[in-house]
């Protein structure tokens, strides 16, 4: 008699301890879940930011082009500029 109580008891823990190992694996498939959640969202976020930088660098590449034009007709006239004040300074005001 002793022996079937020792067994029931050793069965009851074995069934307590596997229920436990279930629920423990079911948090773990739980954490896991939201780690992919997590990370689903976190890639998300990446591939939003990667189009907003992606506008941002093309819109700054128009401005530089834009710049670029700018400089290219700006500069020629400032220098024109530059040589007309000379010759009005140096050679019309001394005379």
């Amino acid at each position: 008699m002793a022996d079937a109580d020792r067994l029931e008891r050793l069965l009851d823990e074995g069934n307590a301890l596997r229920r436990e190992a279930i629920e423990l694996q079911r948090q773990g498939l739980a954490m896991q879940r939201e780690a992919i959640d997590a990370q689903r969202e976190a890639l998300a976020e990446t591939r939003k930011n990667l189009e907003l930088a992606r506008g941002v660098n093309e819109r700054a590449a128009e401005l530089q082009t834009k710049a670029r034009r700018v400089l290219a007709v700006l500069l020629p006239v400032i220098v024109v500029l530059i040589g007309y004040v000379s010759w009005l300074l140096f050679f019309r005001l001394r005379y």
